[in-house]
Parts: C-alpha cells; structure tokens; sequence
C-alpha cells in the first residue's frame, strides 16, 4: 500500500466538516442531542499505517471483521498500485431498496449500475466522522475530471432512520454535496444491518441511555464497488483524499459487466 503525507489543510478542513455538520442538523429542523461516537483513528492517519498499527495491536475489529487488511500490510506496495484495502472477497453490491431524499424507493443495484459506488453507512448527527468523511469525499470528487466524476456515485446510507428522514437527509448532503451525484438512503434499520453486516461493517441502533444521552458505534469505512458491481476496495477511517483521488479513475476505467 502506498503512504501518502498528510495534507497540511487537514484539521481546518474537518473542523469545517463538523461545522457543517452542525448547521445541516439546524437546518433540519431538529435540535442536534448530546451522543457518544466511537471515534476512528485520528485523521490524516496513513492507510498503511492505519492497518498495520491495528493488526500489532491485535484489534479485533481489523483482524477479525475485516481480514483484507490482513493482506494490505504484506509489504509496501500493491501490486496493482492501488491505496485501498483489497476486500478477501469481492461481495457483490448489496440488494438494497431503501427511500431517497426525493421520499422515492430506491433500488440501489439499479440506480449504480454500471457505475463506481462509494457506499458509506453514517448518520446526520454524527458530531465528527461522518461529516469528515462526507467532506473528503466531495474534495475528491471535485478533483476528478468531470468525464471520470460521470461515472461515480456516492452513496450515503443512514443507520439511524428514526431522524434521517428524507428531508434530514437531504439538507445535510446538500452542505457537502454541490452536485456531484451524492445518494441519501434512508428505511428499516433491520434491512440497512443486514446489508452492513454482510459487507463486514458493524452497525447499532441508536440507544438513549438513563441519563438521556443518545449512544451509536458504526464502522466508518468507505466501501468502493467496481463498475462490475463488487466490492473492490475498503478505505478506513484516516484515509487521505489522495488516495482516493488516486484510486477513483482507476476504478471509473475498468469496465463494467456486460
């Protein structure tokens, strides 16, 4: 896996990420509740080092939920040049029919194929991770040639649908997302773990503990699917927005299944 130095602008640029965060959650109308998040590892954090830290430490987490990464740390270098962590199995994209931020079913095989998915499972009141991560990805794709940008999506899919209504959701992409074909999903959180789980993300209901405090764990990662509709790559939190700039054309060029 290649490393990439940090960007200088990271911290301005993510302190601006849960700003906007914040006033999406305004804007929808709903007070943001106080919530414990599990954090990942810090920002700005090298993919490579991400990974090869979590599997000395012995973290259950990388080693035993996701064991491409396993694979990641053997040597430098991918063979193929890539920065993302190549999945043991290429799990196709997942059956999901869930609501857009239209109020509209959507089917997600239906609605990307054909086309590079960068699916994300996160919610709005996230205080931190999700709007960070929503922000690098929009960098990202604001990077890319509009040509190689046509043939990606972003996909972001709420675990928490109790307040990721339609409306939530499309006012906070809307702080992130100037137009570059940002997806808000939103149903059943029974369907959207199903789908998770399958993809070796762990996600949990949102829970109110005794003293009001709103408490949620979810995984972090940004899964990439290959215009053949399988899962190509995982990003851990931490990943540079040069690795995905790196990696986005690369996967937009290869073909999709006929």
């Amino acid at each position: 896996m290649v490393v990439t130095s940090p960007a200088p602008a990271d911290d301005t640029r993510r302190a601006r990420a849960r700003r906007a965060g914040r006033e999406a959650t305004s804007a929808s109308g709903r007070e943001e509740p106080r919530g414990v998040h599990r954090r990942g590892p810090s920002a700005g954090t090298p993919v490579a080092l991400l990974t090869l830290a979590a599997l000395l430490a012995g973290a259950t987490a990388c080693a035993d939920r996701t064991p491409g990464m396993r694979a990641a740390a053997v040597g430098d270098r991918r063979s193929d040049g890539l920065h993302g962590i190549s999945p043991v199995t290429p799990t196709p994209k997942p059956a999901l029919n869930l609501t857009g931020t239209d109020g509209l079913p959507f089917d997600l095989r239906a609605r990307t194929a054909g086309l590079v998915t960068l699916l994300y499972f996160g919610y709005t009141h996230c205080p931190d991770v999700c709007p960070a991560t929503t922000a690098d990805l929009a960098q990202a794709m604001g990077e890319l040639d509009p040509a190689v940008r046509a043939r990606i999506r972003v996909v972001f899919v709420s675990v928490d649908p109790a307040r990721d209504t339609p409306a939530v959701l499309v006012a906070w992409l809307h702080h992130f997302d100037p137009g570059f074909g940002f997806y808000g999903l939103t149903g059943p959180f029974a369907e959207v773990r199903a789908a998770a789980r399958a993809l070796d993300v762990d996600v949990e209901q949102p829970r109110t503990g005794a003293d009001g405090v709103i408490e949620q764990n979810q995984n972090a990662e940004v899964l990439a699917f290959g215009r053949d509709g399988r899962l190509a790559l995982r990003y851990p939190p931490g990943t540079q927005i040069t690795d995905y700039i790196h990696d986005l054309p690369v996967l937009a060029d290869q073909g999709a299944t006929r």
